[in-house]
């Protein structure tokens, strides 16, 4: 999965020439999503994050983690364009016959309060020249949490925080009084999201 990386750390790529192919370790770079905030610091969670780079083993501290997950059923996300948390709705927006898929950060960090996978409609981040992306109909559309996201730059030598990122989430379907808002502020007017999945099948037959 081209989305997942089991380990931290730049890689070098190989240049390959009319005969020879030789290591390129110049001016070689990779980004990585950052940690999410924790909730009520939103405005004030890039002014925590460090200006200066940092080695490998203190950048990892701030390098967001991941957990695969796999289903002998296709997953579905739904987009409600509403601000209401999933859990309120019938069958938490989950199309009839599906089952609200748990949360997969409950394999990385135990203690998360949410128990089910609903979250908030993200599109993209970018920086300068670079950008990254999700489609809506991936499980990855639908993020755990709403938050600011930096991005980590590495390079052979150390790793920086990109703070100046633009976020794009779906919109929520509740008026604005105004087209301005703070990140912290923003929360009403993100769409919610929920990814379901079939129940699985009851009865097996052995022939």
């Amino acid at each position: 999965n081209a989305e997942y990386g089991e380990f931290f750390g730049t890689c070098s790529d190989n240049g390959n020439g009319e005969s020879t192919c030789e290591r390129n370790i110049d001016q070689h770079s990779t980004m990585w999503l950052s940690i999410a905030s924790l909730a009520g610091n939103q405005d004030e969670f890039l002014d925590d994050l460090p200006s200066r780079g940092l080695d490998y083993d203190r950048a990892k501290n701030y390098v967001s983690r991941c957990v695969v997950c796999e289903s002998i059923f296709r997953l579905t996300v739904v987009h409600t364009r509403s601000n209401i948390h999933p859990a309120q709705v019938e069958n938490h927006a989950c199309p009839a016959g599906y089952q609200i898929v748990p949360n997969p950060n409950k394999h990385i960090n135990p203690g998360v309060a949410e128990e089910n996978w609903c979250g908030y409609s993200f599109w993209q981040v970018s920086s300068d020249k670079f950008g990254v992306g999700t489609l809506a109909d991936s499980q990855g559309s639908c993020l755990l949490d709403f938050s600011q996201t930096p991005l980590v730059s590495c390079n052979n030598e150390e790793c920086r925080l990109k703070k100046r990122t633009r976020n794009t989430w779906l919109m929520s379907d509740t008026k604005r009084d105004s087209d301005y808002k703070s990140f912290g502020s923003s929360d009403p007017y993100v769409s919610r999201c929920v990814v379901c999945r079939r129940p699985e099948a009851k009865l097996f037959r052995q022939e």
